[in-house]
Parts: structure tokens; sequence; C-alpha cells
């Protein structure tokens, strides 16, 4: 099994991230707003959409949007989610994100650093090729990855935190263009300590600007955080880029 089937299909998972930072969440669904209007791309799909996060709050903006992940897990906490939060205007569905939907789109976003998964440099092209393959003539794909350079600079090597009665501890390194996670959870509810990975390709931004052009895409606009600031590829925490299909 993948690593990403067996961790994020995982009730840990969920328990790891729980508090991630909703205002930061925010901050990014105002960026795409104000550079993917409503008025002009209403239809988007979330690429990768975990538990629903960002499409459940594009839904609440009155976006009509889709979110598909492979994980069965993040599918159905985000529809218990979108029920709770009556976010009628989001649909899910179990999906590969590397094989396109028989349906077109005016925006797709790929967002939290959900691209880079795979080991085969193939297998992750093959992601841009989906999404060319969904969005109509002009539409908009939007990346929101990590900057490979700013990581290998500043990479903390390890950390640790409790969780109600889990503890953990995560270990960070790079090795083969990749960086590599390992987080390992100890507790009384667990007969055993418990052991997942995670891992990511460091692309540059050379490399999706080489790998969107070959798929039909132009980079209309890159970004360096959630403020929209400018990118600078020594210093900014993301790498975030507007993509126009040709």
């Amino acid at each position: 099994m993948s690593w990403f089937k067996k961790w994020f299909n995982s009730p840990l998972y969920e328990k790891l991230y729980a508090n991630r930072n909703e205002s930061e969440a925010k901050l990014l669904a105002d960026l795409i707003e104000k550079k993917v209007p409503k008025s002009t791309h209403s239809k988007l799909l979330d690429l990768g959409c975990g538990r629903g996060r960002h499409s459940i709050t594009f839904a609440g903006r009155g976006y009509q949007v889709k979110g598909i992940d492979l994980s069965e897990a993040a599918i159905t906490t985000a529809k218990k989610r979108a029920h709770q939060n009556k976010a009628s205007h989001a649909r899910f569905e179990i999906r590969d994100m590397r094989e396109p939907l028989n349906e077109t789109f005016d925006a797709i976003l790929n967002l939290f650093t959900t691209f880079g998964y795979f080991l085969d440099d193939n297998e992750n092209q093959r992601v841009l090729k989906s999404a060319g393959c969904m969005l109509r003539k002009d539409g908009i794909f939007v990346i929101d990855f990590l900057n490979a350079n700013q990581v290998k600079k500043n990479l903390k090597p390890c950390d640790n935190g409790i969780y109600e009665s889990l503890e953990y501890s995560i270990e960070r390194y790079i090795e083969d263009g990749m960086v590599h996670k390992t987080i390992t959870f100890t507790g009384p509810e667990l007969e055993e300590p418990v052991e997942y990975t995670e891992r990511v390709k460091l692309y540059d931004k050379s490399w999706f600007e080489k790998n969107l052009s070959e798929t039909g895409f132009e980079i209309s606009c890159i970004c360096g955080d959630y403020y929209g600031n400018d990118f600078d590829e020594q210093s900014s925490p993301r790498l975030l880029m507007f993509n126009r299909k040709l």
C-alpha cells in the first residue's frame, strides 16, 4: 500500500491535523477569490480535497464545488462536514487525481501541497495532464505548493507534541530529491507505537514552468505567500501559481 493511502485513511491523521490554522485557510481563500472570481469561474474542482476544508469554504462563498480525493476516510469526513455546514454547493467523490473526470470546470484548485506524492516524475506529470483535460479554455489551475529552496534551507529535523492522550513525534529529512516525514504515535489507547510516513518531491519553480508549459498552461501569476506577496525563490514560504489553460 502506498504511504498516502495508509496515512490519509488513518483516524490518527485527523487527530494530528485537527487544529489546522483556519485563519490561514481564510487568507488563501480570500486571495484565490480575488484572482478566480465567482462571476467568471463559478464551477470549481478541488483536486485532492482531503477532509473538505477548502471545498466547504468556497461552497460557502457561492461557488459550485466538487472535491475529489483517493482517501475514502477523507471523503466520508468531507461529506459529514459539508452536511454540518449546510454546504449544499459542495459535492465529494473518491477519485484518483491522475484520472480525469468526464466533466469540465472553470477552475481547478490543488492546495496545501497536495502534489508531488509519487516517486515517478511521470506520475506527478499525469496530475497536470489530468487537470488540463478537465479545464475549459482560459480556465485557471491553482497550485499551492511548498517552496523547495526554502524547505531545504530551513527544514526542522524533529518536533513532538501531545493531542488528547496521544503523544507524537515527527522526524524530517531530505533524500533523493524528496522531503520525508516520519510520524510516530504512542499512548495508552495504542497497543504499540504506530508509525506513518509522508513524502513529497521537492519540485522548484523551474520544474513547474517546464512541465506546465508542456501540458498547455501559461503561468499568469506567482505568489510567495497567502497575502499575495511576490515570490522569492530563497525566502518565500509558498510557491503559489495561477496557471491559465491555453
